[in-house]
């Protein structure tokens, strides 16, 4: 079971979705989920500031919750590279919106 309820965040996925680009990264959508919902994203990171990774816990979280959506995005690919953040390289998931 979850330490956080994240449904608060949850309920803000669609309209964000609407303002993404055509193709966009699953970082590219948590660093606008976080600017736009400050409070609700600093509530989540709390929830976990007793783990050893509380941002990579919460990120992973609404990464997947992306999966959610599936008349809305569809998934390019799971290996796309991208910057997370913290401006560290990496990879992440790359996403298409449908309409």
């Amino acid at each position: 079971m979850p330490q956080h309820d994240f449904s608060p965040l949850f309920k803000k996925y669609p309209g964000l979705i609407e303002q993404m680009p055509a193709v966009f990264t699953s970082h590219q959508f948590i660093l606008l989920l976080a600017q736009q919902n400050q409070t609700l994203y600093i509530d989540a990171l709390d929830s976990y500031r007793h783990e050893p990774a509380p941002f990579r816990i919460v990120h992973g979280v609404l990464a997947n919750h992306l999966h959610a959506y599936p008349k809305s995005i569809e998934l390019v690919r799971g290996d796309a590279p991208s910057a997370d953040i913290f401006g560290q390289s990496g990879e992440c998931s790359e996403w298409r919106r449908l309409k």
